[in-house]
Parts: C-alpha cells; sequence; structure tokens
C-alpha cells in the first residue's frame, strides 16, 4: 500500500528528479551573499530528514518547497507552522 502523502497538492508526479536540484543549488551557490555556511545547510538538512514532514525523501509537506534549495537560504527558516525546527541566519 502506498503512504498517503501529507502535502494536499502534491502527487508522485511531480517528484523533482536529483538533477533539478543540484541546478537550483548551484544557483543559489552563484550569490553567496544570500546563503548559509555549509555547516549551517549540513545541520538544516539534518534536520529536515528526520523531520515527518518530509516527503519524496524532497519536499517539505509544509511549504512545497524543495529542502536542499530552501536550507542554502539565510532570509528562509522552517516552515513548520509554530515550531520551526532551524531559524534565519542574520
Amino acid at each position: 500500500m502506498k503512504q498517503k502523502s501529507l502535502c494536499k497538492g502534491c502527487l508522485e508526479s511531480v517528484m523533482v528528479t536529483e538533477e533539478v536540484i543540484q541546478e537550483l543549488v548551484n544557483e543559489a551557490e552563484e550569490n553567496p551573499t544570500v546563503i548559509v555556511s555549509d555547516e549551517v545547510y549540513l545541520a538544516r538538512l539534518k534536520t529536515c530528514e528526520t523531520c515527518p514532514s518530509l516527503q519524496y525523501g524532497t519536499t517539505c509537506a509544509h511549504s512545497g518547497c524543495i529542502v536542499r534549495y530552501r536550507a542554502k537560504f539565510k532570509n528562509k527558516s522552517c516552515p513548520f507552522a509554530g515550531n520551526p525546527k532551524w531559524d534565519k541566519v542574520s
């Protein structure tokens, strides 16, 4: 039996390929003033990997974002309403 998606708008057909995710991450890295350090990035990803809201290993059920992309940015925080797992970086 397939696991039901927590994300209301997501279907398996919207899964993003590794190639597309890597392209997004590479694009983000072109502007180092807006991204977090590798240490912060890896800590954020580790948190997301253990979160039950992670869908398909790539997507946050709360925002629909690709976590490996969102986690790169200083101005982003975890979208878990009322209990974010990680915060913005000043």
